[in-house]
Order: C-alpha cells, then sequence, then structure tokens
C-alpha cells in the first residue's frame, strides 16, 4: 500500500465517549475516578491499578472497562476532576497579572492537597473542567487583545512552572515524609546537618543546600511567578514593538 493510502492515524478522546454502557450496576465513570483518587491521595499514584479500584469499589476488575478503556484514561478523568478543585473567581476583573497570579496560586494548592498530580503531567486538558480554567484564564487575558494560539502559549508557559515547582515541593515532602518527621523538624535537623557536618567538609556545597532548602516555600514560588509573569509581559510588548515597526 502506498504511503498515500495508508488509513489515517486513529485518535480517541475519552471525552467524546460516552460515559460506559448501560448496565444493571452501581459503578458509574464518576465513582471509579473519585475511587481513584482517593487511593492516590491515600497512597500515592503507584498505588493505583484497575484491582485496587474494583477492591475498593466491591467490583470484579473487567467491570470497570466498560466504563474506561485504558489506565491513560483514567489519568486523564483524574486530572480533570481535581482541576475542578482550581477555585476561580465567577468572572476576571482585576487585570491579567492578578488574575493568572491568582490561578498559579489556587493551581499551587491543588497540587499541594494531591501531591501524585505533578507525576501526571499536563494532561491534554479537554475535560470541562480543564476547559473551564483555560476559558477563565483567556478571559482575563482578553485585555491584551492576544489571539487564542497566544492565550494557549501564555497558559502553557504559566502551567509549565506550576508543575516544576510542585514536582519540585513533592520530591522534598516526599523526603520528610520518608525520615518519618514533621516539616519542622526535618527542617531544623537538615539545617544543623548542614552547619555541623558539610560545612566543615565543603563550604560551597553547604551554601548551596541552604538556599535549595527555600526553593520549595512560598517565597520562593512567588519569586518564580513574577518572572514568569515579567517575561510574558515582556515578551507580549516586544511582539508589538515588531509589529509596529
Amino acid at each position: 500500500m502506498a504511503p498515500e493510502d495508508s488509513p489515517p492515524p486513529a485518535f480517541d478522546l475519552v471525552w467524546l465517549r460516552p460515559g460506559g454502557r448501560k448496565r444493571q450496576t452501581p459503578l458509574s465513570r464518576e465513582r471509579i475516578v473519585q475511587a481513584t483518587i482517593a487511593i492516590a491521595d491515600e497512597e500515592g499514584l503507584q498505588a493505583v491499578t484497575m484491582r485496587r479500584i474494583a477492591a475498593r469499589l466491591g467490583s470484579g476488575t473487567n467491570s470497570l472497562y466498560w466504563y474506561l478503556k485504558s489506565k491513560e484514561d483514567l489519568f486523564e478523568l483524574m486530572f480533570d476532576e481535581v482541576m475542578g478543585e482550581v477555585a476561580l473567581p465567577e468572572r476576571p476583573g482585576a487585570g491579567w497579572r492578578a488574575e493568572l497570579r491568582e490561578v498559579a496560586r489556587q493551581t499551587r494548592s491543588v497540587h499541594r492537597r494531591h501531591p501524585w498530580l505533578a507525576q501526571l503531567g499536563i494532561q491534554p486538558g479537554l475535560g470541562p473542567n480543564t476547559r473551564r480554567y483555560f476559558g477563565f484564564a483567556k478571559a482575563a487575558l482578553e485585555e491584551l487583545h492576544l489571539d487564542t494560539a497566544m492565550v494557549a502559549q501564555v497558559l502553557a508557559v504559566l502551567n509549565n512552572y506550576i508543575l516544576g515547582e510542585a514536582q519540585r515541593a513533592t520530591a522534598w515532602d516526599g523526603m520528610m515524609r520518608r525520615s518519618g518527621l514533621d516539616p519542622r523538624e526535618w527542617a531544623r535537623r537538615f539545617r544543623a546537618f548542614v552547619e555541623q557536618t558539610v560545612r566543615v567538609r565543603d563550604p560551597e556545597l553547604a551554601a548551596d543546600l541552604e538556599a535549595r532548602i527555600e526553593l520549595s516555600g512560598d517565597e520562593g514560588f512567588e519569586f518564580g511567578l513574577d518572572c514568569v509573569l515579567d517575561g510574558i509581559a515582556s515578551r507580549i510588548q516586544a511582539s508589538r514593538d515588531h509589529a509596529v515597526d
């Protein structure tokens, strides 16, 4: 078969499929997603298996496949479900920088409640909650008169920053949990270790470690967010200056 005669690639989106075949069962796509999120919150994403989900719901594993084709479908549904927890005002009105800052803060809060979310990365974003998120950002940026493609680029830059910060925070939080100490005690002991042991052997490494421990805090997040917003503003202004020239 010639390349031009090849059939087109098969694309499939969970959002364009019905919620499952009708059966005499208490299961639903929504119940499956909620059960999966509960498992991930309690034990981490690695604990999510079809067998575990079925056991939690008191169902057979094969029954889940009446509602989902794969675990990848489930991950996309989980992502969209928790995106619905991002608190957004009814309508923007405080200016694009303030609105995007609030979006970033609220999204970060959701990542903190669901540390496994960062492991999913940024999903395709076609679910209703993710589309609501994009719609709010688009409205917030309306004053800049950007086209939809540029709005998508701006929001992607913002979300990439949030995701990176969340992955860093998740890694540090995981290290603290494995120690069995609460965050304050862990930080106290870590600083004591740096001061009493590392600094004696390698002062440069000690300074590096002291700086890194602050990166996952609120101050570090706000500094990075300022850099992102400043960069967005600068890029938009440069594009306009170029258009005038």
